[in-house]
This record gives structure tokens, C-alpha cells and sequence, in this order.
């Protein structure tokens, strides 16, 4: 079976998950390789003739490149997801403008169990595609988040199937164009009836069973089968919304009531669909960042224990000079009432506000000679009032001084993801205004450590 007709089998009669809108420009296309379609009626009730249908497929573009590569930049795994999803594809990357489930699968896999990998991020442009496989690849990256965080960022859709992946990651970040939702199904029939007695042509179909044949494309939709696929279609929608009720934390009620409709950037966070707007080029460096974090402190722990368990008792010390007599008298415990010499009760009095203290403490910390060529790890250690001046002089010395390989790094990610490679257009020596565009915002990435 050639891929056509493989797509032709898992295409009619039988559920989609595919936004309508983007329906419309699928089955358009597709009438243009079949080549017999003389109409299509969409969900709106609007008839498309056949040049319509070639106007309309041959007018989509896809906004970004569809063959990119696995990348990894500052310990995150980019993983790109285009275009229509589809079962069983046999490409491990977006191909032909579909990414198959069993492609995605893999990469995750691998991804998560590469010790240079601390979390994954889908890149994602699709409207959705085939329910056949979609819920067991959603389930499993539930599981895999367990092991290591994956996000999602719609860059610039995760519509229906699109959506039932990116509910299943830890946490979901969208553009202010991004668009999320469409928690539907959809199905189509062709009926070739009148166009085959136009051209004199009569099939016969002899079947075993009464059910057979239903929704051959021989006649028109009988009553009977199109209520038991509408029973059909709405028990996936069920489940769909379940499931990503489920993996969001949100009312599956809540999901439902959004009758598969599509929503726009902020729109999509207010509705539950995705947890942050971002600037889709600022993806990348927003997890790092959140990650590093979130590493420096558990990394710093033990030594900001040992502060905040000295701080608070030099702090308590003029709560208790100051507390009444009686309560002073009442058995006193060596931590909270230990007496102290006089000048240590006095130097709070002399101390600067706390806000002159936290300025010098920045400062302090970026005026170290270890930040120099650490500028950005710097900066993040002074954001924090825990780390002190001495604790950030530690962590900067151990840490590396040049930003290049992360820089380059970060070049090929963005090179890849929005055309092709830098400094290799061979159609010009020009470089183009994408590439341009690339080349100044990839300086964002060197405040990643």
C-alpha cells in the first residue's frame, strides 16, 4: 500500500482530530491528488466546487521550515512538531508536512534517557490529525514528565490532536499569535454517486453483513450510519476532553464547554489551554533560565541552611531585649534567650535599612572578579537575596567564562528551526532577512548558563 492510499484509508470515515478550519485546507488538498472530487462541503455548510478546492489548497503555506533536526541547547532537548500528526508514519522527523506519532515517540524517548538532557521542549506548529495513535502517545508523555519536565510552545499552533499532546507536558507556553484548543473530532464522507451516473459509471458492491459497507463512497450517508458516527464522534471528544482535563489540572466541564472552538495567545492562557504568553524566540532561554534556577537552589541548599538557621537568631536578639520581663523570665532556652554581649544587641540599631544592605550585596556580587566573563550567571546569583557575596564568588569561580560554545549553540537551534543553516544560502551571498533577524536575536541566548 503506497502512502496515498494509506492516508486515503485512515483519512475517510473515520474520526479526525483536526481544527476545522485547517479541515478545509486538508481535504482540499487532498481532493487535488485524488483528482475525482467534484465537491466538499465543510462544517459551516459551504460547498467548495473544484476550482475553489485547488484555490484554497494551493493558497496555504506553511509559515516555517518542516525538516529540522534534534537539538540540544543548555541541557534542553528541542524537539520540533509540524504540520498534520498522523499513525504510524515511519519518519522519525517532520516530513511531507506531517509528524508521525511514532517519530515523536522516539525522540522523547531518547531524549529523556540521554544524561545531557534535563528537560524537552516541543516546538510546535500543527492543527492536529489522526486520533489512531494520538491518546497512547499523550499517555506516555504523562509518564515521561515524571522523569524529566517536558514543555510545549506553541509556536504557532497546538489545535486538537496538537492539543491533546501539549496538554500531557508539564507546562505549556504559547505566542501572543499562538493558537491552542479545537478539543473536537471531525469526520468526513464522500459521496461519488452523481458524479459516477454523470459519467455513465455503476459500482456494485456485494457484502456479507449488513453494516458492511457502511459509508462507502458509492451513496449518500444513510440515516442510520451518520447517527452512529455521531455517536462515535462525540464519545472520542469525551475522552479527549477527559484526558486533557485530566493532564492540565482543569474542569473536564470547562474543556467541554469550549465546543472544540480555537483561542488566540492570552485568550488560550484564560481558558486553561496554555500557562504562559511568551516570545517564541525567547522560549528556550525562558526554561533554561527557570531550570537554572531551580538547580541553583537545590545545588545551594545546604549552605543557605546554614545562613537562614544563624540569621534569624541575631535577628531574634532585639525581639527578646525588647519583649516584657515576665516572658523574658519564663524558661528561657539557649537558641531564642542565650544572652549577648552588648555590642552585638546594638548593632542592628547601626546596621543599614535593608534595602541599602540588599544594593550592596548586589553590587558586591557583580563587582567580583570572578563575574567577569560570567556576567549572566552573575546576575542571576544577585537576583537572588539568599545567595550571599561570598557564596556567589564560590559558585562563579567553578564555574566556565565563556559563553561561545552556547552562543553557537544556540545559532544552529535558531538556524534550523526558521530556515536554513547560517552562512550557507547558496542561492546567494546574501544573507536573507530571516537570517538577519536570527543573527540579532540569537544575542539572547548568551545570558543562558
Amino acid at each position: 500500500m503506497n502512502s496515498l492510499q494509506h492516508l486515503i484509508s485512515n483519512t475517510f470515515n473515520r474520526p479526525l482530530a483536526l481544527e476545522a478550519g485547517y479541515a478545509r485546507v486538508f481535504f482540499s488538498a487532498l481532493s487535488q491528488r485524488l483528482g475525482n472530487v467534484v465537491q466538499l462541503t465543510d462544517t459551516d455548510g459551504v460547498v467548495l466546487r473544484e476550482q475553489e478546492m485547488e484555490k484554497v489548497a494551493s493558497g496555504f503555506s506553511r509559515g516555517r521550515a518542516s525538516n529540522r533536526s534534534y537539538q540540544v541547547v543548555n541541557g534542553i532537548a528541542v524537539i520540533p512538531i509540524d504540520g498534520s500528526l498522523v499513525h504510524k508514519y515511519g519518519h522519525v522527523k517532520p516530513y511531507s508536512g506531517m509528524t508521525g506519532y511514532d517519530g515523536i515517540m522516539y525522540r522523547l524517548t531518547e531524549a529523556v534517557s540521554d544524561p545531557e538532557v534535563k528537560a524537552l521542549m516541543l516546538d510546535m506548529n500543527t492543527p492536529g490529525g489522526m486520533v489512531a495513535g494520538c491518546f497512547d502517545l499523550a499517555d506516555k508523555i504523562a509518564e515521561l514528565r515524571k522523569v524529566k519536565p517536558i514543555w510545549s510552545l506553541g509556536y504557532d499552533m497546538h489545535c486538537s490532536a496538537g492539543q491533546m499532546i501539549a496538554s500531557a507536558c508539564t507546562r505549556r507556553l504559547i505566542t501572543q499569535t499562538g493558537i491552542a484548543g479545537s478539543v473536537g473530532v471531525i469526520m468526513a464522507h464522500t459521496n461519488l454517486e452523481k458524479m459516477l451516473n454523470q459519467q455513465g459509471v455503476e459500482i456494485t458492491l456485494v457484502t456479507a453483513g449488513d453494516h458492511k459497507s457502511d459509508g462507502n463512497p458509492y451513496q449518500s450517508l444513510p440515516k442510520e450510519v451518520r447517527e452512529k458516527w455521531q455517536s462515535e464522534a462525540e464519545s472520542t471528544r469525551q475522552m479527549f476532553a477527559g484526558k486533557a482535563a485530566q493532564y492540565m489540572g482543569i474542569d473536564v466541564k470547562k474543556v467541554l464547554a469550549t465546543e472544540a472552538q480555537v483561542y488566540e495567545g492570552q485568550a488560550a492562557v484564560d481558558v486553561g489551554f496554555a500557562d504562559e504568553v511568551v516570545n517564541g524566540l525567547d522560549a528556550i532561554q525562558l526554561m533554561a533560565e527557570s531550570f537554572n534556577k531551580q538547580s541553583s537552589k537545590f545545588d545551594m541548599g545546604a549552605a543557605m541552611t546554614d545562613k537562614n538557621a544563624t540569621k534569624p537568631a541575631a535577628a531574634a536578639k532585639p525581639q527578646v531585649a525588647a519583649a516584657p520581663q515576665p516572658a523574658a523570665e519564663t524558661e528561657p532556652t539557649q537558641e531564642e534567650l542565650n544572652p549577648a554581649p552588648a555590642p552585638q544587641a546594638s548593632a542592628p540599631e547601626s546596621d543599614p535599612d535593608p534595602a541599602t544592605q540588599e544594593r550592596e550585596r548586589c553590587m558586591g556580587i557583580l563587582g567580583l572578579e570572578e563575574s567577569k566573563g560570567r556576567e549572566a550567571l552573575a546576575h542571576q546569583l544577585a537576583n537572588n537575596p539568599k545567595i550571599s557575596v561570598e557564596d556567589a564568588k564560590a559558585f562563579l569561580s567553578a564555574a566556565p567564562v565563556s559563553a561561545v560554545s552556547q552562543n553557537n549553540a544556540a545559532l544552529q537551534t535558531l538556524s534550523a528551526e526558521h530556515g536554513d543553516p547560517l552562512g550557507q544560502d547558496v542561492s546567494s551571498g546574501d544573507v536573507t532577512d530571516e537570517q538577519q533577524n536570527i543573527n540579532a536575536l540569537a544575542a539572547s541566548y548568551t545570558r543562558i548558563d
